[in-house]
C-alpha cells in the first residue's frame, strides 16, 4: 500500500501555524512595549475603570502576547496557551468591531482556536513530553 503522499505536510501543518501565529503576537507584543502610548486608542472604554493608567495596561497585554508567543514557539502548555490567546483575540475582535481590522483579527482567532483544538504537533516540548512519557521515539 502506498503511504499518504502529504502526510509530512499533514505534520507539518500545525507547526507552521503555531510558530505564524507566536510571530504575530510577537509583533503586537512588541510592539506595544515599545510605543503603549499608541495602542491605547484601541482600548475600550471600561478599562478606564481599571485601578491601572491605560499605558500600564497596554505594557501588561504587551508582556502577555510575548510570553504567549514565546510558549506557543516552545510548544510548551500549547493547549491552554493558545485558549487564552484565542479568546484574547475574540476579545479584541468584539471590541473593534466587524471592520477589515475586527475580521482580519476573527481569522486570528479562529487559527489560534485550532491550535488549541489540534494541540502543540511536532517540534514541540509538549510532544516531545508525550512522546517519553509513553516511551515512544521518533
Amino acid at each position: 500500500m502506498e503511504s499518504n503522499k502529504f502526510e509530512n505536510l499533514e505534520k507539518a501543518g500545525p507547526v507552521i501555524l503555531r510558530f505564524g501565529l507566536a510571530i504575530v503576537f510577537l509583533w503586537f507584543g512588541f510592539s506595544q512595549l515599545a510605543n503603549p502610548t499608541q495602542w491605547t486608542s484601541f482600548l475600550p472604554s471600561f478599562i478606564s475603570i481599571a485601578p491601572i493608567s491605560a499605558v500600564k495596561f497596554v505594557l501588561l497585554n504587551g508582556w502577555f502576547e510575548i510570553v504567549g508567543a514565546v510558549l506557543l514557539i516552545l510548544g510548551t502548555y500549547t493547549r491552554p496557551v493558545a485558549l487564552l490567546l484565542a479568546l484574547h483575540l475574540f476579545g479584541i475582535t468584539f471590541t473593534i468591531g466587524w471592520n477589515a481590522l475586527g475580521i482580519r483579527d476573527f481569522g486570528l482567532s479562529i487559527a489560534t482556536l485550532v491550535i488549541f483544538l489540534q494541540g502543540a504537533g511536532g517540534f514541540s516540548v509538549d510532544n516531545f513530553k508525550e512522546r517519553t512519557s509513553t516511551g515512544l521515539s521518533q
